[in-house]
């Protein structure tokens, strides 16, 4: 059933942006398709705020940042590990943010991803980054922060239109 529901979240009929509602249920499939394939090796939190569940956004823009959370950060830790998705309003500025308590990584780690240095690391990380901001037609609409050996966390920061 996970796996029929995030294929119909992804096609969405064609659709290239989705209210954040279907956005958040297609990544809860795909988070539950991970459990299935990892077992117990993370948990979930959400702290949503719901009066932004109808805000239109660029379909497909979490799911990446998720799987690089298992893939890159949890599953390489060796031990469970926590994602917290998050959505919140500040200012005139929808606030998604992915977090989780994987590997991190340093700053020149970060640096190359950003840079096209990072090889296959960085596809999923920059190229939803790239594709926000020329959906938005703005550059400054993320910020990162992470410790290596302790934590990754992007802050996408969508205008609210």
């Amino acid at each position: 059933m996970a796996l029929g529901d995030f294929y119909r979240g992804y096609l969405s009929k064609g659709k290239n942006e989705i209210p954040l509602r279907e956005e958040i249920e297609m990544v809860k499939s795909y988070l539950e398709i991970q459990k299935l394939r990892y077992g117990d090796i993370f948990e979930v939190e959400y702290e949503i705020d719901e009066k932004l569940l109808n805000i239109l956004v660029p379909k497909l823009i979490l799911q990446p940042l998720v799987e690089n959370s298992i893939y890159h950060g949890i599953r390489l830790k060796g031990e469970k590990g926590i994602i917290k998705i998050s959505v919140y309003k500040e200012k005139d500025r929808a606030h998604i943010v992915v977090f989780d308590t994987g590997v991190g990584m340093s700053e020149k780690q970060l640096q190359d991803i950003m840079n096209d240095e990072g090889g296959e690391k960085s596809f999923g990380l920059k190229s939803t980054i790239e594709r926000i901001q020329y959906y938005y037609n703005d550059l400054d609409l993320y910020e990162i922060t992470t410790k290596e050996g302790l934590y990754f966390r992007i802050d996408i920061k969508i205008p609210i239109m």
